[in-house]
């Protein structure tokens, strides 16, 4: 089905509800391959609700997706495995405070792909390289700014090799300065055919994100 192929993301008649709060009602929407779709509305509007339904870290109500060909609301579904072809940035960056930006970097995909350790210290070198922030493999979290905690949390995102990468308010603790460093990155990110969905309540962020992208 050749469909399915392009369609990185697929999503068909999602409801999601909180008790009586409908908060996601009927959204159908396809994210092809090496396609930016950014979400932009109000905050409590359940843009990062639907973003989470990407990877089941919501379950939906209701409807059916289906992320890198697999229809992960189906029953049975190995979700485990779609998560990870899809790198998640989050906007408080979620990294582990307890550990160095390496450790940080590493952890996953040792734990979940078994990835060897050479080869995932390796892979960390090149990508924080390339986010700028090599030098800082040995420090810890509290010693980096937001913009380098975001740029490392990017570039933890993309050290699995993921197909999608989705990003919930990734500027949201950032400011603007800094923002367009962040949107700058992700836009490179997107340039080498990284498939992503940004969820944004920021109207400057989806302005960028037009122009950069």
């Amino acid at each position: 089905d050749t469909m399915e192929k392009e369609n990185m993301i697929h999503m068909e008649h999602l409801y999601k509800s909180f008790g009586d709060l409908e908060v996601l009602k009927d959204i159908s929407l396809d994210v092809q391959k090496g396609e930016v779709l950014v979400i932009i509305g109000p905050s409590g509007s359940g843009k990062s609700t639907m973003l989470r339904c990407m990877n089941l870290l919501e379950t939906p109500t209701s409807g059916s997706i289906t992320v890198c060909g697999t229809e992960i609301t189906a029953k049975g579904a190995p979700i485990r495995e779609v998560r990870q072809k899809v790198g998640m940035v989050f906007q408080h960056f979620n990294l582990f405070e307890h550990m160095t930006i390496m450790k940080n970097m590493i952890y996953a995909p040792m734990k979940t792909k078994k990835i060897p350790k050479a080869d995932a210290i390796a892979r960390a070198h090149e990508l924080l390289n390339r986010v700028g922030l090599d030098d800082k493999a040995d420090v810890y979290p509290i010693t980096l700014s937001g913009g380098q905690k975001q740029r490392v949390a990017i570039a933890r995102a993309l050290i699995a090799k993921p197909q999608v990468i989705l990003a919930d308010e990734p500027t949201g603790a950032l400011d603007s300065k800094t923002t367009v460093e962040v949107m700058e990155l992700l836009r490179n990110v997107n340039r080498e055919g990284m498939t992503m969905v940004i969820v944004t309540h920021e109207q400057s962020v989806a302005d960028a994100t037009e122009k950069i992208i």
